[in-house]
């Protein structure tokens, strides 16, 4: 039998649709009912439970009561904590919705209970007192917060410790979103670094945990949203838009594949019955260099609704950015760069029936930039004219089966589009002081991915403790087309003598694609009312990599203190990352021709170095990380709630290329600051892509938060970090480093990081916001007027980073309309923190800083509707 019809019987195994026998009973009346089964089924079941369980036969039968939790528009909410209150020695009984939103209490004394229902991100639910009838079912609308509360009287709903959750993770709220001042706050990818465990690199890039930005499985509304030719998320939603960014970091269930470093993903709004607008920043910001100039222009606008009431609901959110950046270092009329970038995410949900609800999505991204790279290294000449636009289309259908089963099934399409366009025809030339010419690179990118995912919830069974089942299947289509032409790069000394000359040979086409099919299978076994386990395994394969890969997964909560104000986290699991097809399209792009020439700029000191690359992807593997962590939660006096916990992950069989040659060896020459080629002999500079990657991380974080009555919040966290593996060296056929491939520090590690954000009370009518951050600078490495390395990867570092915004808001209403006006500082000290140096040891101005960060002012205006 060939490896894929193993793998598809193995799906068929996994995800076939077999319904045990207690679960045959035929469902009657609304959802609710149907998920919990009639109540002639219901004591079916409890009598075939007391023949297979003798104890409880001596145990009171009592009544049961089923809730379920939906939102506005009748989606299930799982995890949300129900609170009973009722009569005789039961007064206080809590539990939990599962996948499906459904709670189910056994054994009640018959009489009134009073329900009461909390989730964060929802305001609390309390209903009037209902009667517990055998098997009696109550459904429960639970509202989205909304920035502009219309829910009376809503009951205070502090944070609670969730006994649902084993994994390691970090949540930021629609609130928290909109009320932050994070830097750049119009993209919401900025907001992952209010996140403890998420740094962004001097690129702009965002690591989860210590991972590389492939590492990361990137979701919107459930779909992954990674880019197969970078493995990053390259699709921006509205910040109004989003509802939650939830981070997972480690223990996270086999649900989650194709990436050993976490998951980020973002949930959308949906309409309701209520008409409703919302604008921000319709008025553009300005600032203060070289003039007075525009800053930046962000407008936002949503729009969302029903199309028809309790059936169907719209939601449509649109944003632009017009950014003008100024190097201060540059000359006037080549010191600005602008760009523009548009976006629009819109939706809709149907409910069919009262048992299957149809939704889908459309979201569109267009950006131009004129003169992207510009930098006090990079003048206008040398910058690119970059053109990007993308687009992702999904469609999910999810449907209560008669015998009791939640189905989902998902399709989504994503396309990315890339074209960058140098200023002129010069050739590059990279000096010690900067870059000047025109940039070598002419290219036309596109990619894309077609995902197929379904998903079964099985109805919970008792089998010492309650049990649930959730198992799924997803495949998706890859592929990575990239067409570039490139010019040749000359490398000088500092007295402008030529040192290197690189020219490009063959075709830059590239044409990569693979499919991925992945199944797992879960169990959320609640062993007693303190005690969860989270267990399960994956299955992964592709088209690219041989094999099959098994990802078993096992994580676990428990309540020490039977008030639920303590509890402790451990979990276990082996995780694999995706076949990176970025890395893999390198094998397949031009080569080129490096030749370095003796100390008068004009003789060969060598024969010519071929560089190549190459990768046999029938004897790769895929990369597996082992993660293990551990964590503490403790509610505290005056609601006060502190979490510490430890990551560890060691992973290993990492891709990364390695010279198969002996690279080309450079030594000081007879002249000041020239060089010489130490070893004339022939020397090549062929890399392999292999599975030598050796990787780990280590993680000790303390997290302290609170929330306040009136909506306002706290957040202060530390995480000690090390982030290292043996492979830092990221050789492609750009770069003009000839090496051998070593280890270091990753470029992102940072070993010491504090975060502290909220908002808080100023006077009256007046709330202030903030985001500090300070941490350690980040490694980068030595460079030579050859641009080759010097000394080890990652040997120096950047100043430490310190970082200080403050926003002052007034909320108000006129004309009928409510409106919410704020004005603050970005970086209010100043301290112009760096993200670029000059690296190039034999540049006078070797190790001199620069920026483009400054303190700035900022203002919004946000147009919130009638109330």
């Amino acid at each position: 039998m060939s490896k894929r019809l193993q793998f598809v019987f193995a799906l068929s195994l996994v995800c076939s649709p077999f319904v045990p026998s207690e679960y045959a009973a035929p469902p009657s009346g609304s959802p609710a009912d149907k998920a919990a089964g009639s109540p002639s089924s219901a004591r079916s079941r409890r009598a075939e439970s007391r023949k297979q369980d003798p104890q409880a036969a001596r145990r009171p039968a009592g009544v049961k009561l089923v809730i379920k939790v939906v939102d506005e528009t009748g989606v299930a909410v799982p995890s949300a904590l129900v609170t009973l209150e009722g009569p005789g020695a039961q007064k206080l009984l809590k539990g939990e919705t599962d996948y499906a939103g459904r709670a189910e209490f056994a054994g009640l004394d018959p009489g009134a209970y009073k329900v009461k229902i909390e989730k964060e991100g929802f305001y609390a639910k309390v209903t009037d007192e209902t009667a517990a009838d055998d098997g009696q079912s109550l459904e429960v609308v639970l509202d989205h917060q909304q920035e502009l509360k219309e829910v009376m009287d809503v009951p205070y709903s502090p944070p609670v410790i969730d006994p649902a959750k084993t994994a390691a993770t970090e949540h930021l709220n629609s609130q928290e979103i909109i009320n932050v001042p994070y830097p750049a706050s119009r993209d919401i990818k900025q907001a992952f670094v209010l996140m403890p465990g998420i740094v962004k690199d001097r690129d702009g890039n965002f690591h989860v945990s210590g991972a590389r930005t492939d590492q990361t499985q990137d979701q919107i509304d459930g779909f992954n949203a990674n880019n197969p030719a970078s493995g990053t998320i390259n699709l921006h939603v509205s910040a109004d838009a989003v509802r939650s960014i939830e981070t997972l970091t480690s223990s996270y269930s086999a649900e989650h594949g194709k990436g050993s470093g976490g998951l980020v993903g973002l949930a959308t709004g949906m309409g309701d019955d209520r008409l409703r607008f919302s604008a921000t920043n319709f008025l553009p910001s300005f600032q203060g260099q070289k003039g007075f100039n525009i800053n930046d222009w962000t407008p936002r606008a949503t729009i969302s609704g029903p199309i028809i009431k309790r059936r169907a609901w719209f939601f449509d959110a649109a944003d632009g950015q017009y950014k003008l950046n100024i190097v201060n270092q540059l000359p006037a009329g080549g010191d600005r760069d602008f760009f523009w970038e548009m976006s629009n995410l819109s939706k809709a949900q149907v409910n069919v029936t009262e048992s299957n609800i149809l939704s889908g999505s459309f979201l569109f991204n267009d950006f131009h930039e004129d003169r992207n790279g510009l930098s006090p290294l990079n003048p206008v000449g040398t910058t690119i004219n970059l053109r990007q636009s993308a687009y992702m289309v999904w469609l999910r259908d999810q449907q209560y089966l008669s015998n009791g089963i939640l189905m989902e099934v998902g399709l989504a399409l994503s396309r990315y589009h890339t074209d960058g366009t140098p200023q002129g025809s010069q050739p590059l030339f990279l000096t010690p002081e900067g870059s000047r010419g025109s940039f070598f690179k002419t290219s036309a990118d596109r990619s894309g991915r077609a995902q197929l995912a379904a998903n079964a919830i099985f109805p919970m069974f008792n089998w010492k403790g309650h049990h649930q089942i959730k198992a799924g299947v997803d495949v998706d289509h890859l592929n990575v087309d990239e067409r570039s032409e490139r010019r040749p790069t000359l490398i000088q000394r500092e007295d402008q003598t030529l040192a290197r000359e690189i020219t490009f040979v063959g075709t830059g086409l590239v044409d990569v694609d693979t499919m991925e099919e992945s199944a797992y299978v879960l169990d959320r076994w609640q062993v007693s009312d303190r005690l969860l386990v989270n267990g399960g395994f994956r299955l992964d394969r592709d088209d690219i990599v041989a094999g099959m890969a098994v990802s078993p997964r096992l994580a676990a909560s428990l309540l020490l203190t039977s008030n639920g104000d303590t509890k402790l986290t451990a979990g276990a699991g082996v995780f694999y990352d995706a076949a990176n097809l970025g890395l893999l399209a390198r094998a397949q792009d031009a080569q080129r021709l490096d030749a370095s020439f003796d100390l008068d700029g004009k003789t060969l000191a060598s024969s010519p170095v071929l560089v190549s690359f190459q990768a046999q992807e029938r004897l790769l593997t895929r990369p597996r990380y082992l993660n293990l962590d551990l964590g503490l939660e403790r509610r505290l006096p005056a609601s006060f709630y502190v979490r510490a916990s430890v990551l560890i992950k060691r992973g290993g069989d990492g891709f990364a290329f390695v010279n198969l040659f002996e690279p080309p060896v450079f030594a000081p020459g007879i002249a000041a600051g020239a060089v010489r080629l130490v070893d004339p002999r022939p020397v090549g500079a062929q890399f392999l892509l292999a599975n030598v990657g050796r990787d780990r991380y280590r993680a000790a974080e303390l997290t302290l938060r609170r929330s306040f009555r009136q909506g306002y919040e706290f957040f202060a966290s530390y995480v000690r970090s090390g982030a290292r593996s043996n492979a830092v060296i990221d050789f492609n056929i750009d770069s003009p480093i000839l090496s051998r491939q070593q280890g270091g520090p990753l470029p992102w590690d940072s070993p010491n990081r504090l975060i502290g954000w909220g908002w808080l009370p100023l006077v009256k009518k007046f709330t202030v916001a903030y985001f500090a951050e300070w941490r350690d600078g980040y490694p980068f490495s030595v460079m030579d007027e050859n641009q080759q390395l010097v000394g080890a990867p990652g040997s120096r570092r950047f100043p430490p980073y310190f970082s200080l915004d403050i926003h002052v808001e007034r909320r108000f209403r006129f004309l009928k309309y409510n409106l919410a006006v704020r004005a603050g500082f970005n970086d209010i000290t100043n301290r112009h923190n760096p993200n670029l140096v000059n690296n190039n040891i034999d540049s006078p101005s070797f190790l001199t800083f620069s920026s483009a960060q400054h303190r700035s002012f900022t203002a919004r205006l946000r147009f919130l509707g009638k109330k």
